[in-house]
C-alpha cells in the first residue's frame, strides 16, 4: 500500500549493485505462462531470505520507519518500527523451522493488542533501488494466521502508480470459504476512483505454507500468477515510470486489528529481474554484454545452465535449494548460501543423472562451418564429423520468394551431386596411385580432363 512520502524516514545504506554471474552478462530471460513468450531483462535483484543472518548486513533492503495518525475508520494509527523487522535463518546444521523456532525468513511483524500511544507496530521494507522499469517480481511468501492484519507485496512509484499483491487476514478465517488474494493497482485519473481492485480466489490457504506470488509487468500489461498458475491481466492503469519493490504488514482500518497475538508474515525470497531507468546501470550492461545475440551469456546460474528463469509451478519448499541467478544471492560475502540446485527436467523436480550417460551428440552449427567462436565439430552429422562450407542439401533457403524456391533447391541439389561425383573420381585416382599406376598410365586410362 501507498504511504506519505512526507513523513517517511528512511536508514540510508549505500547502493551496491547485485554481483552479477559470469554466464548472465547479457540479461535474464524470463517465460510468460500466460501468452508462452519470452522477455530478456538486464538486471536482477534476488535476496534469499531463508540465509540472511543479519538484515542490517546487506545493502539491497531498507527498513522503514514511518508514522501515520488515526484517521477516518481507523481506530489506530499505524508505526513503522525498526524491531518489527527481523531474520529468523534456516540453521546451518539443517531444518525447516528457523533459528528462533517459527517459520524460517524474513519476518515482518504486526504487535498484538491494544497500542500504547494509539499506534500499532507493524513492518516494512523496501529497495534500495528505485530505478526498476518493467520486469518479472516473485516472492516467497507465508502469510499469517492471525486475525487483524494486512500483507502486501508490491511496486511503487507514487500513489498513482503502484501494483499491488495484497493479503488480509480476515478473509482467511472461516476455512468453508475461499481464500481471497487482492490485486490493486492503483493509477491515475484514466482509471475511475483510480484504482483497480480484483478479489481473486486461490486453490490453497495463504497461511498453511509458502506460495510464489508474481507479477510481470511490461509497458504494455500487468499479469499475476500464484504458483505459476494464471490468476489475472489487465492492460488498464499501467504504470509508466520507475520505482522499486515494497514489503510491508500492518494494520489497516479495514483489518479489523490488530491482532490478539503477534502477527508474522514470513517472506523466503525475492526475484526481481528488470529494465532500469539509470543510466549508470544501462551504461554497465552494455559494458559487459558484448554480444546480446550471444544465447550463452544470457541467464546461466553460477555455472550451470538455466537458459531461461526457472517457473515456478509449485509451492516453494523451504527445505530444499531454490535456484537463484545472482551471484551473491543478496548476502553479504561473509554469509554464504547453498549452492544452486541442478536445472530441472521438471520445475518442480530436481534431475536426476542417468545410471550409463548417454554417448555425445551432434552438436551441428547453423553454417555449417567448424569450429569457430562455439566450438561446433558437427560430430555424426550428415556432412561427416567436421562441417564443409557447403549448404547440406536439407538446408532452409533463406530471403528466396515461394515461386523461385524449387529452382534455388535444384540447383543446390546439382551442385551438391557434381561435388559428390568430383570427389569420388578424386578418390579412386588417388587408390590408383598407391597401387602402383604411372600418371601416364592414368592419363591413358581416365582421360587427361578428368585430372584438371
Amino acid at each position: 500500500m501507498g504511504h506519505p512520502l512526507s513523513s517517511l524516514v528512511v536508514l540510508a545504506l549505500t547502493f551496491v549493485p547485485q554481483l552479477v554471474s559470469a554466464a548472465c552478462e547479457c540479461g535474464y530471460q524470463t517465460h510468460s505462462i500466460k501468452s508462452n513468450d519470452n522477455q530478456v531483462y538486464t538486471d536482477v535483484l534476488e535476496s534469499d531470505f531463508l540465509h540472511l543472518k543479519d538484515i542490517n548486513a546487506q545493502q539491497d533492503w531498507k527498513r522503514q520507519v514511518w508514522d501515520i495518525p488515526a484517521v477516518g475508520t481507523a481506530p489506530w494509527g499505524r508505526n513503522m518500527t525498526l524491531e518489527n523487522v527481523m531474520t529468523n535463518p534456516l540453521p546451518d546444521d539443517g531444518g525447516i523451522k528457523g533459528i528462533n523456532g517459527r517459520d524460517p525468513g524474513l519476518e515482518l511483524r504486526v504487535s498484538a493488542g491494544e497500542p500504547r500511544g494509539g499506534a500499532v507496530k507493524s513492518g516494512e521494507i523496501a529497495t534500495a533501488r528505485r530505478d526498476m522499469l518493467y520486469g518479472s517480481f516473485r516472492a516467497g511468501i507465508k502469510y499469517t494466521s492471525q486475525h487483524g492484519t494486512c500483507g502486501a507485496f508490491f511496486f511503487y512509484q507514487s500513489d498513482s502508480g503502484e501494483i499491488d499483491v495484497e493479503f488480509l487476514s480476515k478473509l482467511y478465517q472461516d476455512p468453508a470459504k475461499a481464500a481471497d488474494l487482492l490485486l490493486v493497482i492503483h493509477a491515475g485519473p484514466e482509471v475511475p476512483t483510480n484504482e483497480l481492485f480484483r478479489p481473486t480466489p486461490l486453490t490453497f490457504r495463504p497461511q498453511d505454507g509458502f506460495h510464489e506470488y508474481r507479477f510481470d509487468w511490461t509497458s504494455e500489461r500487468i499479469t499475476y500468477y500464484a504458483d505459476g498458475q494464471f490468476l489475472w491481466d489487465t492492460t488498464v492503469g499501467v504504470p509508466k515510470q520507475a520505482g522499486g519493490l515494497t514489503l510491508n504488514h500492518w494494520n489497516p482500518g479495514w483489518s479489523n486489528g490488530p491482532p490478539a497475538q503477534d502477527a508474522q508474515m514470513h517472506f523466503s525470497y525475492i526475484k526481481a529481474y528488470f529494465n532500469s531507468s539509470s543510466d549508470a546501470s544501462n551504461a554497465d550492461y552494455k559494458m559487459r554484454c558484448k554480444d546480446p545475440r550471444d544465447p550463452d551469456l544470457i541467464c546461466k546460474a553460477n555455472g550451470v545452465s538455466y537458459r531461461t528463469v526457472p517457473d515456478q509451478s509449485s509451492p516453494p519448499d523451504p527445505s530444499k535449494s531454490t535456484v537463484f541467478l545472482s551471484a551473491n544471492k543478496g548476502l553479504p560475502a561473509d554469509n554464504p548460501a547453498p549452492a544452486n540446485p541442478p536445472p530441472p527436467t521438471d520445475p518442480s523436480e530436481p534431475a536426476q543423472p542417468p545410471a550409463n550417460p548417454p554417448p555425445p551428440q551432434k552438436k551441428v552449427s547453423p553454417d555449417n562451418r567448424c569450429g569457430g567462436t562455439n566450438g561446433y565439430t558437427c560430430l555424426g552429422s550428415e556432412n561427416g564429423n567436421c562441417c564443409t562450407d557447403r549448404m547440406p542439401p536439407t538446408a532452409k533457403i533463406l530471403n528466396v520468394s515461394p515461386t523461385l524456391e524449387p529452382v534455388v533447391r535444384h540447383y543446390q541439389q546439382n551442385r551438391n551431386q557434381q561435388t559428390k561425383h568430383q570427389m569420388e573420381r578424386h578418390h579412386r585416382v588417388q587408390r590408383q596411385v598407391m597401387n602402383g599406376e604411372t600418371p601416364f598410365q592414368q592419363r591413358r586410362r581416365i582421360g587427361k580432363s578428368h585430372l584438371r
